[in-house]
């Protein structure tokens, strides 16, 4: 009583399973059955025992009929099939692998000018008399002539004195075909508020002297734990990556609009041992604040600084403050820094840092990011370690997606800094320095063929500054990536 009309219509129709009940019905039914023995297979069944014959006392009482009656309701027939399809769908998600696999293989082909080197040396001093007090004097960008994501370039050179050193590539400025790496990423839900990822590279480089040239290098390993019921907090531990800047966000192949990092890379998008934690505040995660402490920086380990596995008592720490104002478009606007000690020297007494501003912006189809960055080292000459001084550094780069298949990229940037060994102070002066004052302008293309499949081009036009000649060191770049 008291309902309406269509209310009271709706309770009187028959009840009827609906249509997406009927079909789990039947799937519960076809998977139950063909978990059944073949009857080809199963022994023939023995011969039932005859019934006897009913009499008075067999016959069901009146209680005993309305629980029969009642145990044929369909609502609860209903139920209890419910019951049994979501214990069928626990037991099969149960049996699901409990690891992700995914990945990438990047192939690409690169032409570089002169002889694939960024650099070249002062002889005597010459350009820069004032450097008189350091053995040999270097002038451009060991790491201008990048030839894929990794930061690898064309032709490391021969830098006098430096003694040993990888030179991955090694092309001798000739063009090549070149597979850059093959990514594997394994990841892993352990319950409802932690992830384990695992990412290696294996990267194929040509052998010598009865030696294999292919290495592999591992640039994740962590675990990802979310305390909160929000899931907006998580706090890292292992190795994982970097808290400085935005450009650590799209260091992989796979991730990155083009090809090529940016000048100021190598001291921001490395990955590091410690802990981390980061979390997001406000509605519509309006602040975003992020810290860690780590054994080293977050440099790159093919650059001159860089501690995986510590050798001085001392750690660094990182963070990073970030603001999404309430825009029209999206937006983020940063600053990030880091403060510990100098990497590879064996004790704590030399000071690393760096700081710097970002910013980034997206609209439906374009893409804005910028970042400049500032950092200082003051070297271990005892202990061989280099020191640096980053005057500045800095970079703005457009990504546009004229069309779902076919984007733009361009890229200006500028690198000012000092790298030296030693210590000119000294009566014997100090064992050598490079000198870089470097621009770089970058054109790309990206061609997306599917979800899978994405083709890449680049033009890396590099030119010298403040005194420095003109090196010819341009680049161009490929890259065909095959996506998991």
């Amino acid at each position: 009583m008291g309902q309406s009309r269509p209310a009271m219509k709706e309770i009187n129709r028959p009840l009827r399973p609906p249509r997406c009940r009927t079909f789990i019905q039947a799937a519960f039914i076809a998977t139950t059955l063909s978990a059944l023995p073949r009857l080809a297979d199963a022994a023939p069944p023995a011969p039932l025992p005859a019934a006897p014959e009913p009499t008075t006392a067999d016959l069901p009482t009146s209680d005993e009929l309305a629980d029969v009656q009642t145990a044929m309701d369909p609502t609860d027939k209903l139920r209890e099939l419910d019951a049994r399809i979501e214990q069928t769908r626990s037991l099969v998600l149960g049996h699901q692998p409990r690891v992700t696999v995914g990945g990438y293989a990047d192939l690409g082909f690169f032409v570089p000018q002169g002889d694939g080197t960024g650099f070249y040396r002062d002889d005597a001093h010459i350009l820069f008399p004032q450097y008189g007090n350091y053995g040999w004097v270097f002038l451009g960008d060991i790491l201008s002539t990048a030839v894929n994501s990794r930061g690898e370039v064309a032709n490391l050179g021969s830098a006098t004195g430096a003694g040993d050193r990888f030179d991955s590539i090694h092309s001798g400025g000739a063009p090549g075909f070149i597979a850059n790496e093959v990514n594997l990423t394994l990841t892993s839900g352990l319950g409802e508020t932690a992830v384990a990822t695992a990412s290696v590279n294996f990267v194929p480089r040509s052998g010598s002297n009865f030696q294999l040239g292919d290495f592999l290098d591992v640039d994740l390993a962590q675990l990802e734990w979310m305390p909160t019921r929000s899931q907006r907090t998580s706090i890292f531990v292992g190795k994982f990556d970097s808290v400085l800047g935005i450009e650590y966000r799209e260091r992989k192949a796979a991730q990155r609009f083009g090809i090529t990092p940016s000048l100021i890379a190598r001291y921001t998008t490395g990955t590091a041992l410690g802990i981390k934690a980061r979390s997001k505040l406000g509605p519509d995660d309006l602040f975003i604040i992020a810290g860690s402490v780590t054994n080293g920086s977050f440099t790159t380990e093919q650059f001159h600084f860089y501690d995986e596995i510590d050798t001085n008592v001392g750690k660094t720490l990182s963070g990073r403050a970030a603001l999404h104002p309430p825009l029209p478009f999206e937006a983020e606007l940063g600053v990030s820094g880091s403060w510990g000690a100098q990497d590879r020297s064996p004790n704590s007494d030399g000071k690393m840092w760096f700081w710097g501003v970002d910013l980034q912006a997206h609209t439906q189809s374009v893409d804005f990011k910028a970042q400049f960055l500032k950092g200082s080292a003051p070297g271990d000459p005892r202990n061989g370690v280099y020191g640096l001084n980053l005057h500045g550094g800095a970079y703005a780069e457009i990504d546009w997606m004229l069309t779902p298949l076919f984007g733009l990229l361009g890229r200006g940037e500028y690198r000012d800094a000092i790298v030296w060994l030693g210590d000119a102070t000294t009566d014997e002066g100090a064992n050598r320095l490079y000198l870089t004052k470097s621009w770089r302008g970058t054109g790309g293309l990206r061609f997306v063929f599917s979800d899978r499949i994405i083709l890449k081009a680049e033009y890396l036009k590099n030119g010298e500054y403040g005194g420095i000649p003109q090196i010819k060191n341009d680049v161009i770049t490929t890259s065909l990536l095959l996506i998991n």
